[in-house]
């Protein structure tokens, strides 16, 4: 698992508020002296168990290894009133090895470092479909000779339920960072399925292109929608600096979801 933006969120907030209340004064920033916080990194998915990193934000400039916590407890609760404590593995890595994610069920995540504990929760919702995956030739930005392809994804939707979704993209077998899609059935209320073509996730002829479909809780799409305000290299990001609310509490970075998915693959041979 991978926590986006976790040891720049500070390091942005700063220059940023800098650049709103000084622009003509001439500042030395010490990015080396903030102050580290906590990252949690959790998830449970349908029918796995739960994993959760905890890691400390560094400097922006350091080059150090990353700081982890191995002095944490780590349980998860469902709404079943099924608990168990996760084992550390090394690297901040806490895994369960019995409670799985269940569909209509509510987990809580708890950490207790010290005399400080943090509580978060979210609910595993049904798993959608991936109806149909495509590509065609892309002709929008032309930045390179070779011939450019995006994605039609289609997916499931169903107008009775709330469902979030959050789409994520990946090329030749690596995620590729900071590019995703959420939607939310507010978009679609009265439609079965949902079509759309990402147009910031190009490829060319041979790659092979995997996308992964997530059924997530209101919690989630909302943690997701503030990292696109923040930073979107697409987009533009946000003119107002603010950190994503995480569901474990103000000073903390990252975020506890429950989650399922729908997975495809497709790979390009020829013009479509």
């Amino acid at each position: 698992m991978k926590l986006k933006y976790t040891n720049t969120y500070l390091a942005i907030l700063i220059l940023m508020a800098t650049c709103l209340t000084a622009c003509e004064e001439v500042i030395d920033i010490d990015l080396n002296t903030a102050e580290p916080h906590l990252a949690v990194d959790g998830e449970i998915r349908l029918n796995e168990t739960a994993e959760v990193r905890l890691s400390y934000t560094t400097s922006y400039f350091s080059v150090e290894e990353p700081v982890y916590e191995a002095n944490a407890v780590v349980s998860i609760t469902s709404s079943d009133n099924e608990t168990e404590t996760l084992s550390y593995v090394g690297d901040g890595l806490y895994i369960g090895r019995s409670l799985t994610g269940q569909v209509g069920v509510n987990y809580q995540l708890n950490i207790s470092i010290g005399d400080k504990t943090y509580k978060g929760s979210s609910q595993l919702l049904t798993p959608t479909e991936i109806l149909e995956l495509s590509y065609e030739r892309f002709d929008g930005f032309g930045s390179t000779e070779e011939e450019e392809y995006n994605v039609k994804i289609v997916l499931k939707n169903n107008p009775n339920e709330e469902n979030y979704y959050l789409i994520k993209y990946y090329l030749n077998d690596s995620e590729v960072e900071d590019s995703y899609s959420e939607w939310s059935h507010e978009f679609f209320a009265n439609e079965e399925t949902i079509e759309f073509k990402p147009l910031h996730f190009i490829f060319t002829k041979d790659d092979v292109v995997t996308v992964r479909a997530y059924s997530i809780d209101k919690g989630t799409y909302d943690y997701y929608s503030d990292l696109d305000e923040i930073i979107d290299p697409h987009g533009g990001g946000s003119s107002t600096p603010f950190n994503p609310a995480s569901n474990l509490g103000k000073d903390i970075l990252g975020y506890f979801r429950a989650w399922s998915y729908d997975e495809k693959s497709i790979q390009v041979i020829e013009e479509n």
